[in-house]
């Protein structure tokens, strides 16, 4: 028996999605609460910047004289530009000082250094998509409950957003020209094919909520960290086309609410990047993503490496034995047939179940 990995294209299933904070803050919502994707459900005080300021050498003093040019002390509340340290020069004619660089507080003062902390900001936790609430996780957020469809990816940027889908219909093997993006882009989750550099400077531009992809050249990976916005991509990197079955199921939802949850994969509690798109139901008895399943017959798989890279097709049989392969390796393997009826063989490790 051999157990893949799966990864999830479904329609509509229930889904459970846990939004935390950063760190540490307070829970604003309760359980069985319905949210939307824009309301907010926790939040939590983010951290200000600190700041060194070497008065000694700013005010042209040695260290033991700075101390007395100070005018703010050891916990003084000061907005941006209010003066910390001041020395009159040339008979009193000008002056060298030190300003707050933005709302914040003096911390301590000593030996020619002041330590000053910039004022936080208050960071707000959305709920992302709607649903339910099911549990609250004190001081760190909140379980929502919904139904609707997933696609799960391979590589996510590492960040999270929500908007309306706009899927850009262009050449399957060629990336999105720059001029498709137009004013209605903003603010949506674009999905297409392929990118290149343009593309991604273009999208940043708009201001889109995020990008959904088949597939992006790697040399374009520290790029797509850099974005404001998440991006996911669904079969890997290089220049292929995205599946069939992700294309017809994100294209199927155009103009819907989408959520991109591009945080990479965590081998550790099983979470994959993935889109999730909120969708009614008349049941509430749906099914639940299921991992972790015994590759069978008939089962939907897609292959992970050469020379069948990309293809999807159904097993139709997985000799008993451990064949040998055009490399000379000895793998146990599994006949797969695809769309066109044709029928590739490729070992158990490249296969992954596709449902």
């Amino acid at each position: 028996m051999y157990l893949p990995t799966s990864t999830h294209i479904l329609p509509l299933v229930n889904i459970r999605c846990e939004r935390l904070l950063p760190h540490a803050g307070y829970v604003i919502t309760h359980e069985g609460a319905r949210v939307d994707a824009d309301d907010v459900v926790a939040k939590t005080e983010a951290g200000g910047r600190h700041y060194i300021f070497d008065l000694a050498r700013r005010l042209q003093v040695s260290p033991a004289q700075a101390d007395k040019y100070v005018r703010a002390k050891p916990g003084m509340a000061l907005e941006q530009g209010d003066t910390l340290a001041v020395r009159r020069t040339l008979l009193g004619l000008s002056r060298l000082s030190v300003r707050s660089p933005a709302k914040g507080t003096v911390i301590e003062v000593g030996n020619g250094r002041l330590l000053y902390e910039a004022a936080g900001s208050v960071f707000e936790l959305r709920a992302g998509l709607s649903g339910v609430v099911v549990d609250v996780i004190p001081e760190h957020g909140v379980t929502i409950e919904a139904t609707g469809a997933v696609v799960q990816g391979v590589w996510g940027s590492g960040r999270q957003d929500f908007g309306l889908i706009k899927v850009v219909e262009t050449d399957a093997r060629a990336p999105i020209p720059a001029e498709a993006l137009d004013s209605s882009a903003r603010g949506a989750i674009v999905v297409g094919h392929q990118a290149d550099v343009a593309l991604l400077r273009k999208a940043e531009l708009n201001k889109v909520r995020g990008l959904i992809l088949g597939s992006m050249p790697a040399a374009l990976l520290s790029m797509m960290r850099m974005l404001s916005f998440p991006v996911l991509i669904t079969e890997g990197f290089g220049r292929r086309p995205m599946s069939e079955l992700a294309w017809g199921l994100l294209a199927g939802n155009n103009g819907r609410e989408a959520f991109v949850d591009a945080r990479p994969t965590d081998r550790w509690n099983g979470r994959r990047p993935e889109v999730i798109i909120p969708l009614p139901s008349a049941s509430s008895a749906m099914p639940v993503p299921a991992s972790g399943q015994p590759l069978k017959n008939g089962q939907r798989v897609r292959v992970l490496r050469a020379p069948f890279l990309g293809a999807v097709g159904k097993v139709k049989y997985m000799p008993p034995r451990a064949q040998y392969l055009p490399s000379g390796v000895l793998a146990l393997v599994a006949q797969v047939e695809q769309g066109d009826h044709t029928t590739i063989t490729a070992p158990l490790a490249n296969l992954e179940i596709l449902d």
